[in-house]
């Protein structure tokens, strides 16, 4: 089968590698989408983050098949002691791959297992032909659901887990700082679970029309100030849930014009600020500020989990696009054609301003 192999950092080809065989609890998918995220793409390009000491690990035991953690495809191979998915289905991976044996794991709290295995950092990942997973982060794609929204889903199941840690009450106002592809998700995906007036904030218009043709309330940071904005809505009292979805590099947590500091100042006393973008490298914060007002600061858990005796937060994600209640394919904006696309694709989705892109590039392997 052809994969992307990874020589060293921004260095790639496309290879033939052995189909792998499926090991007990194991099943091959081929692979007929696959995602790029940004923290792969920087990855790829040298920056030390989150996964760097892993993925440089794996280039010192030579090329390696690296990456491809977003993903969909059909089931075409079952191992042993495998009973939850069968050949044909369709399937994406929320999850991630836990130990089994920690106390987290044995305690029914899997989610938040220490030791996880990264798909595509620790283990091969979906930039090839078919990949062999564990059923551990799996789950069952609707007919519905279609194969671009599939490769999309995984941060969509993120986004889910963000907004149900922010603990929404029925009417609350909820203000999303960055319209990217997981602030869009955080905040359809609060109207879908009870908010009243969810406002968006982003410098860029596209995002902006997109978010209020799908009922949001967006705030062009450029012509207003959110957090005036915000307070005028609510009678100066500020909203509910803040989610800072922008990440990157900040300076200050509780003061000045940062994303970050704009959440907290926008949240009412005793309001909850979400963590959902990545800030990189240190930031100062003020503790009595919090303490004063009272704010919690949430830093969401990962992977998936149980919502109810029936579904998870992957199923319910799944259902949501299913529906047409969070239209994740508007972010899809670039599709490339096979594996040997890959270097585009780490161009688009690390420069989408250059390449007019809302989301990170797909590649289309069917």
């Amino acid at each position: 089968m052809e994969t992307v192999l990874v020589d060293d950092f921004e260095s790639s080809r496309v290879a033939e590698v052995p189909r792998p065989t499926p090991e007990p609890g194991e099943v091959l998918v081929e692979v007929s989408r696959v995602q790029l995220s940004v923290t792969e793409c920087l990855l790829y390009r040298g920056a030390e983050i989150i996964h760097h000491e892993s993925v440089k690990e794996r280039l010192e035991g030579g090329p390696a098949r690296l990456f491809g953690h977003e993903f969909c495809g059909r089931i075409v191979e079952v191992g042993d002691e495998v009973t939850a998915f069968d050949p044909g289905e369709r399937v994406y991976a929320p999850g991630k791959i836990h130990c089994g044996e920690c106390t987290y794991c044995r305690s029914g709290y899997d989610n938040l297992c220490p030791d996880t295995v990264g798909i595509g950092y620790d283990r091969p990942g979906a930039l090839a032909e078919y990949v062999s997973l564990p059923t551990d982060p799996l789950v069952t794609l609707p007919e519905d659901v279609s194969d671009a929204a599939g490769a999309a889903l995984q941060p969509m199941a993120s986004s889910l887990l963000c907004v149900l840690d922010a603990d929404i009450d029925p009417g609350d106002t909820v203000v999303v700082f960055g319209t990217g592809v997981m602030g869009f998700q955080c905040g359809l995906s609060a109207a879908q679970l009870g908010a009243g007036e969810v406002f968006t904030v982003d410098v860029r218009d596209r995002p902006l029309e997109i978010a209020e043709r799908n009922g949001l309330t967006p705030i062009d940071a450029s012509e207003a100030n959110p957090i005036a904005v915000v307070e005028e809505a609510t009678d100066g009292l500020g909203a509910d849930v803040a989610f800072e979805a922008v990440g990157g590099e900040q300076d200050h947590a509780t003061s000045g014009d940062d994303p970050l500091a704009q959440a907290f100042e926008s949240v009412r006393r005793g309001g909850t600020v979400v963590q959902v973008g990545h800030v990189t490298g240190d930031i100062e914060l003020t503790p009595r500020t919090l303490r004063s007002k009272m704010v919690r600061w949430i830093n969401p858990e990962k992977g998936y989990k149980s919502v109810g005796p029936g579904t998870s937060t992957g199923d319910l994600a799944a259902e949501l696009v299913a529906d047409g209640d969070v239209p994740i394919e508007e972010y899809v904006t670039h599709e490339l054609e096979g594996l040997e696309s890959f270097e585009k694709a780490v161009d688009v989705t690390l420069e989408k301003g250059e390449y007019d892109a809302l989301g990170p590039a797909q590649l289309v392997l069917e």
